[in-house]
């Protein structure tokens, strides 16, 4: 194997330099990576791993370990200057660019879903990237041949957010400065997202993002209402799953964080307690099916919501979900995670293959209930069936239609079928356009079991101000309807009887629901001060209608 030349003219420096097993974490970084390279945009059809020297010192990278899912190598003498770069590869790649070293069984890059790790010589965590495809942020057919770029490095921890497709016409940038690099600006916190239980002596705590694995292994930044932290572990290699042994055994209780760091310093102040369960295994109907997404918009993933109406904290490590085919016979299963994660009485989770783009086009209101995977069971649009299976016990299995849909929409396309059961029947119905068509991870717009038979309109406040940037600035007209079949128009006319604004038209409007007014008319000029009059009208299939008047005042702030 040939050395780089970078590598051969440095070597009389690393006797002379520090001990540089001492480089502080994240000094070392992965910035770059060419998952696929076949068909090959322009880059010869090899793949590689850039790394980068962010520190004002000189790194000697002798007997350090790059490893990928479970394949290692150990990495030859090679002094890294400070900010500069190498690129690895295989001794079969031909990348014509300075700083490269051939590496012998370089580790091959998963296509879908892969850890890539750099250690040090004393096995320390130098920088880790769990990487999956929605990375990209590119339809599947346009990512071979593009490698992953770090746009920022001085936000090496960020994980998703600091990382997309190369913008290179050639691909990728071996060798050189990022094509995709720009400044990132990271406002994300450190939200506790869900425990697992694996004795009752141990809690693992997961974590949105990676921490501070130094000042987040404190037992002080941790309590738990049964039992006193006797120990604190925080797991390498990405530092985002928390361990606690505690002092005494338990079944249950409520984790509650203080002052617990992510690498940037950022604490949480939201998401920073959860309770938790020894979990038991599910019966059938424990777990069920509860929301679909089977027909989605033009570059929106499909997704498949479970709710867990037991009163029993459920491990999902043998949940999975395959559909059924035609012959009867099951489709190929998925497994929902590969850990044990609880999901308490009561909660959502709803499963994707690319949480960003889903949330970046329906409102995830618990991101925390989202779980991206690598591949959900097939699901036609004009219908299937899918089942939940615990191991091979089937606890749930539906049927679905696009006939399921409510009559008087008059486009199906995006909008999710949410569960309606009613003793032992299963009924379907769309997500109400109040919600904006789908609710993944949180309670549906139809929630269930049916509510008493009443209906109710709430217009607040009675006077509000447009120009009060602090509260009061907008109206609310809230509703709560007895059955999830209401279509509604809802109509702001002046006091002379005028129509100023159409809020509504034809809208499913769940059982619940609501629509603010900003004072604004339909040509989208603030409205004068006066009375105005809200118009509810709400009709369904059996021909009933019922119709709400409600006033208010809009006053205008004096110049």
């Amino acid at each position: 194997m040939s050395m780089p030349i970078v590598c051969i003219a440095l070597l009389w420096q690393v006797a002379l330099s520090s001990d540089t097993a001492n480089t502080p974490v994240y000094d070392v970084v992965i910035h770059e990576m060419m998952i696929k390279p076949a068909p090959a945009v322009g880059l010869p059809p090899f793949e590689y791993i850039e790394l980068r020297n962010r520190s004002s010192h000189a790194v000697q990278l002798q007997r350090w370990t790059l490893a990928v899912n479970k394949r290692e190598v150990t990495l030859p003498s090679c002094l890294l200057q400070p900010d500069s770069l190498l690129v690895l590869c295989s001794l079969a790649a031909g990348f014509a660019v300075p700083n490269v070293l051939p590496v012998d069984r370089f580790p091959a890059l998963p296509d879908d879903t892969g850890l890539v790790v750099l250690y040090n010589n004393r096995r320390e965590v130098m920088h880790a990237v769990a990487y999956t495809p929605s990375w990209y942020g590119l339809p599947t057919a346009s990512r071979a041949g593009r490698s992953l770029e770090m746009l920022d490095p001085s936000q090496p921890c960020s994980g998703k957010v600091n990382w997309a497709a190369a913008s290179s016409p050639a691909g990728g940038t071996p060798g050189a400065y990022n094509s995709a690099a720009r400044r990132i600006t990271d406002d994300t916190r450190p939200d506790l997202y869900f425990i697992e239980m694996p004795d009752s002596l141990h809690l693992l705590l997961h974590f949105s993002k990676t921490l501070d694995s130094v000042k987040s292994a404190s037992p002080a930044g941790y309590q738990v209402s049964s039992s006193p932290v006797a120990a604190v572990t925080v797991l390498p290699p990405l530092f985002n799953i928390v361990a606690l042994q505690l002092a005494s055994a338990v079944d249950s209780g409520i984790v509650v964080l203080h002052g617990i760091p992510d690498c940037a310093g950022n604490e949480s102040g939201i998401k920073n307690g959860l309770p938790f369960f020894r979990p038991q295994p599910p019966v059938p109907g424990d777990l069920v099916i509860n929301e679909l997404l089977f027909d989605p918009p033009t570059g929106v993933p499909e997704f498949i919501e479970l709710y867990n109406r037991s009163s029993r904290a459920i491990s999902l490590r043998n949940i999975s979900l395959c559909a059924r085919k035609a012959d009867g016979q099951q489709g190929p299963i998925k497994r929902i995670v590969t850990n044990s994660r609880l999901l308490m009485p009561g909660q959502w989770l709803a499963v994707t293959t690319e949480a960003d783009r889903l949330c970046g086009y329906y409102r995830c209101a618990s991101p925390e209930n989202i779980q991206e995977i690598a591949g959900l069971p097939s699901m036609p649009a004009e219908g299937g069936s899918l089942l939940l299976l615990a191991d091979s016990t089937v606890l749930d299995e539906v049927r679905y239609l696009s006939d399921f849909h409510f009559p008087l929409m008059g486009q199906p396309k995006g909008v999710a079928l949410e569960r309606r059961d009613s003793g032992h029947v299963v009924n379907w119905i769309s997500a109400a356009a109040s919600a904006g068509y789908a609710t993944p991870g949180y309670a549906n717009s139809h929630p269930w079991p049916e509510m008493a038979d009443n209906a109710r309109v709430t217009l607040e406040p009675a006077v509000f101000c447009p120009d009060d940037a602090v509260s009061g600035s907008r109206a609310i007209l809230q509703w709560t309807l007895p059955n999830a079949e209401w279509v509604g128009n809802v109509t702001v006319f002046t006091a002379n009887g005028l129509p100023v604004r159409y809020l509504a038209r034809n809208m499913t409007m769940g059982n619940k629901g609501n629509l603010y007014w900003d004072g604004f008319g339909e040509n989208k000029v603030l409205l004068p001060p006066g009375i105005y009059i809200f118009l509810i009208e709400i009709f369904d299939l059996k021909g009933r209608v019922k119709r709400w008047k409600q006033p208010l005042v809009m006053a205008r702030k004096l110049n």
